[in-house]
């Protein structure tokens, strides 16, 4: 394999550029932690994780964090907050295991479905479990729906105690 300098002269790049990218080519990146719920817009997200994975041999981690604001349940209806928490965190493993039987092939893949508040846990999970790297995805929102949902994936870059790459998941 040719080495950079061959491909393209580094005395015509800018010398932060050249640093830039030698530093990128020589990072190790042995795990990877993919970070998505269970819609498929995240689909994108976890293919191009597992496929980044896969050229860098990295083992995987598939995280898909049980927000519990969204599992309130309705106790008008028999259904209490801890069991609608029970059938979103099942609902987020049977996602995961199908996006590891699709996507996973030869790739060493842990699932996680902690329950929590999603940019905390996500941090924290790169920690613990030694990541080298976040995938995430986002969904390019701006205005009124920015105001009201905010950017996961921003609160994510701020807090990150790793290099996140953002996939646009967009329209």
């Amino acid at each position: 394999m040719p080495i950079l300098s061959e491909v393209w002269p580094l005395g015509s790049w800018r010398p932060g550029l050249a640093f830039f990218l030698l530093k990128l080519f020589s990072m190790k990146t042995d795990k990877i932690l993919i970070v998505a719920d269970d819609s498929e817009s995240s689909i994108k997200v976890i293919e191009y994780g597992f496929n980044l994975a896969r050229d860098l041999s990295a083992k995987v981690i598939l995280l898909s964090v049980v927000d519990p604001i969204y599992s309130l349940g309705n106790p008008d209806a028999g259904v209490f907050p801890d069991d609608a928490l029970m059938v979103s965190k099942a609902g987020a493993v049977a996602f995961l295991n199908a996006m590891k039987e699709n996507y996973g092939a030869g790739i060493d893949v842990e699932l996680l479905t902690p329950v929590g508040d999603v940019q905390p846990v996500v941090c924290e999970t790169a920690m613990q479990q030694g990541a080298d790297l976040i995938v995430t995805g986002t969904h390019g929102r701006t205005g009124l729906a920015f105001l009201f949902k905010g950017s996961v994936a921003g609160s994510i870059i701020h807090h990150s105690p790793v290099p996140v790459c953002v996939v646009p998941i967009g329209k």
